[in-house]
């Protein structure tokens, strides 16, 4: 078999897909404008039409023949295709995975290979004999066949593999998304395999199985959009101790962890574990929309006979719409999802932490941060031991959080961490409890599409109706479970308004990003950094009629929580644009922004702008926004809105989230 790179969590940094990244917005490293806005746009486009033409093909229903069972074709991951004689072609293109050599799309020959191979005698390298590669295919024809047609072999390698039998449970594990990295917008999923251990071994030392893109370094971005969108990468299963994951993603990347241990019998986990070994290093075609790292982790798990958790019919497989019917989900009468554990990042628990002070060690706390050298003083005011323990491993977390371990100490943050892990060190054994967290989980959330319906009102052009469609994901007010809160993640978003009988497009924004980090603790280094990308085309403004633009928007700035409530922003962008009546091909402008929030169900938002145009006739024009949102249920919203922009605007709409 001819070895598969080790398949990495995630593709190459700054590159898209539907599964990787980073979640906090607080380390921000600002994308290249032009190379994020050229990758970006294509790939939205590629989404929007996707979902528009999206057809999910139907496996047919098996028969009594063996080879057309529906387990076997799962084992085998065979796919409709009309050019094949069988009507069918394994999605894995590893010639090692088969015993017949025409097995990638005859699933009787393969079935008979199988058989054929299952009972011949073992060579010098027992680990080398059919039942040892590809044991989920034994236990499945065994059962069909009979325990006594086939002497069961001991796989050395296998068993090590599973830990000597003793993996008992399996959980999905889902990684929220991040929106600092093009590649990291959508979150994660891979497979966590729970042992029994008697010695007490953490959990961190269990095994995992994730799947990804084998990306080359540095690759060229067109390159990689071209080829990521049309299925240029290959993909497969890679395995790893699951303590690398938890690191890379909960430590590093700073993303919360939430961890779906599976309700599965004994036999049913070793059947997926028994799978999963067949698929190491196999090689597939990875797809960033459809046939993703959600897709084929969730298809791993669907080999159980009545499990059903890949969404149907989508444009693309979102890791958490797979999380959302998992949890909706039964096996055998019995709930899906057994258990629920969550593992916040080391920014959540920073957070966490930090508000669980009183104002005195909140006070406290800060000082240390803005004058290290004057941390013993600090602690000698602290009255007691648990104060002191308390502060102590706030500023852990907080250093944690700020510093770069691989600068060393050339970032003297690294260098503040050790006076305070020191301090720590010197006082007696005892941890501080983590207050517990009200975070939402994503399996509670809304679905990620979404359709809009309003009637308005144009001081202009009249009364009209204007529909909207927006495939993915969220924006400031809808932003909810498993979301990035005041942060906006939209992809081939489409809107058309009809005035006095003719329908024309309002806006086409194939990327809207906005990702902010509203300055929760106020220390240093957790600043209220802001940045949008924006690519598309829109009204020039609310007056004209046949007037859409094309538009490429980047903005920096930063905002500040007043409250719970409210948070405060101002921004400032550059604008490339269609040079419409003279209007300049460039033009600045600068934006104040308050996000409000009244619990889960009441938001809004208000902008202000000023926008001047930098060439062309060189106006000047200010813009207001105000949109207030009530969620009606899960699937239901109701949004009112006021625009003004050399017209003014009023709309009532009613969403629906599918």
């Amino acid at each position: 078999m001819r070895p598969l790179p080790t398949a990495q969590p995630e593709p190459d940094p700054g590159l898209p897909a539907f599964c990787a990244g980073k979640l906090s917005p607080l380390k921000v490293r600002t994308p290249m404008l032009i190379r994020s806005l050229l990758l970006l746009g294509t790939l939205a486009a590629a989404l929007l039409l996707s979902f528009i033409a999206q057809a999910s093909p139907v496996m047919a229903a098996g028969t009594s023949s063996p080879w057309q069972e529906p387990a076997w074709l799962k084992l085998l991951h065979y796919e409709p295709d009309r050019s094949s004689a069988s009507g069918y072609r394994s999605a894995i293109h590893d010639a090692a995975f088969f015993l017949s050599p025409s097995g990638a799309t005859d699933p009787q020959a393969e079935f008979e290979a199988t058989r054929q191979a299952f009972a011949r005698a073992p060579g010098a390298n027992v680990d080398e004999h059919a039942q040892c590669l590809f044991p989920a295919r034994f236990i499945w024809i065994s059962q069909g066949a009979g325990p006594s047609a086939f002497k069961a072999l001991e796989c050395t390698a296998f068993n090590a593999w599973n830990r000597g039998n003793r993996i008992d449970s399996i959980s999905l594990v889902y990684a929220t998304g991040y929106l600092g990295n093009p590649a990291s917008f959508y979150g994660h999923t891979l497979l966590k395999f729970n042992s029994a251990s008697e010695s007490g071994q953490s959990k961190l030392l269990d095994n995992s199985l994730n799947y990804g893109a084998v990306v080359p370094p540095n690759e060229n971005p067109l390159r990689y959009m071209y080829k990521g969108v049309f299925g240029g990468y290959v993909g497969g299963f890679s395995e790893v101790e699951y303590y690398f994951h938890s690191g890379v993603y909960g430590e590093v990347e700073l993303r919360d962890l939430w961890e779906y241990e599976l309700n599965l019998s004994r036999e049913q986990v070793d059947f997926v574990v028994a799978h999963g070994w067949e698929l190491l290093r196999r090689e597939y075609t990875y797809y960033f929309f459809r046939k993703n790292c959600a897709y084929r982790v969730a298809e791993l798990l669907e080999i159980i006979d009545g499990l059903d958790i890949i969404p149907a019919a989508r444009f693309a497989t979102i890791p958490q719409a797979v999380i959302q019917k998992m949890a909706r989900g039964t096996l055998q009468g019995q709930p899906l999802i057994r258990t629920l554990r969550y593992h916040p990042s080391r920014q959540t628990r920073l957070y966490n932490r930090f508000f669980a002070l009183d104002a005195d060690e909140r006070a406290a706390v800060r000082t240390a941060a803005e004058q290290p050298e004057r941390l013993q003083e600090v602690l000698g005011g602290a009255p007691g031991l648990a104060p002191r323990q308390r502060i102590l491993d706030t500023l852990l977390d907080y250093y944690q959080y700020v510093r770069e371990p691989d600068q060393g100490m050339a970032d003297i943050n690294n260098s503040h961490y050790q006076q305070v892990l020191q301090a720590r060190f010197s006082l007696p054994p005892g941890a501080t409890e983590l207050p517990p967290s009200r975070q939402p989980a994503p399996h509670q959330g809304r679905n990620p599409s979404l359709v809009r319906i309003g009637g308005l009102h144009n001081s202009a052009r009249g009364t009209g109706l204007q529909l909207s469609l927006r495939p993915a994901y969220y924006d400031v007010l809808d932003s909810g479970n498993g979301h990035i809160k005041n942060s906006v993640l939209a992809m081939g978003e489409i809107s058309a308004v009809h005035f006095d009988g003719r329908t024309e497009l309002r806006a086409i924004n194939l990327v809207n990003l906005e990702s902010l980090n509203d300055s929760v603790t106020g220390l240093p280094g957790d600043n209220g950094r802001y940045w949008k990308l924006k690519l598309g085309a829109e009204v020039d403004n609310l007056a004209c009629s046949r007037c859409l633009v094309a538009q490429a928007e980047g903005a920096i700035g930063t905002a500040r929580r007043i409250n719970r409530h409210l948070l405060l922003g101002v921004s400032a962008a550059g604008m490339a644009q269609e040079n419409y009546q003279n209007s300049g091909h460039m033009a600045a402008k600068v934006a104040f922004f308050a996000n409000m929030n009244l619990g889960s169900s009441y938001s809004g938002r208000l902008q202000l702008n000023q926008h001047r145009a930098l060439d062309g006739d060189q106006r000047s024009r200010s813009g207001v926004t105000l949109e207030l949102r009530k969620a009606l249920d899960t699937h239901l919203d109701l949004r009112l809105g006021y625009r003004r922009d050399r017209a003014e605007e009023a709309m009532l709409s009613l969403g629906y989230y599918f």
